[in-house]
């Protein structure tokens, strides 16, 4: 079982998060960064102060009363943007460089996809894409999609 920390979290007037610890001791303008976002994205988020520098680092979200949680969970929510892809529509090139049409759960995009070295597979199933503009796509479970999806990706990782 996890102790509950006895931080706070808040917005200042300029929407800035404020991170108040258990000692009163306040920072403004925290930015919370998850430190295994692939492999782990619960366990271990560094909150940084303005300057980059670490504050402290919770063992986990859990780790939090569910109001805290409840704040610091929107704020990783609008720093993160990680598409997941629902199918592949088309492809311009059965191998990179090509151009991606896709369906995800934000809509329809299209992205560059450079090299191979773009797709890696994270477990068995798990996949994740960056495009040519840094901007990664997940695929949570490879066999949850259209057999075609699963034949264009396979033949990239």
């Amino acid at each position: 079982m996890t102790n509950t920390l006895a931080l706070k979290f808040d917005r200042d007037s300029w929407g800035r998060l404020v991170l108040t610890l258990e000692d009163g001791q306040t920072h403004v303008g925290v930015e919370p960064i998850r430190c295994f976002p692939l492999s782990d994205p619960e366990r271990s988020i560094a909150l940084l102060d303005t300057d980059g520098h670490e504050l402290l680092t919770l063992p986990g979200l859990d780790s939090l009363n569910p109001d805290a949680r409840k704040v610091l969970e929107a704020e990783l929510a609008t720093r993160e943007f990680v598409p997941v892809i629902r199918r592949v529509v088309s492809t311009s090139n059965p191998n990179p460089p090509c151009r991606w049409s896709v369906e995800t759960d934000r809509g329809e995009t299209s992205f560059q996809l450079e090299s191979e070295d773009d797709i890696r597979k994270l477990g068995p199933d798990r996949v994740i894409i960056a495009d040519s503009n840094g901007i990664r796509y997940t695929i949570p479970d490879l066999r949850q999609l259209d057999a075609a999806t699963q034949r264009i990706v396979q033949r990239l990782v």
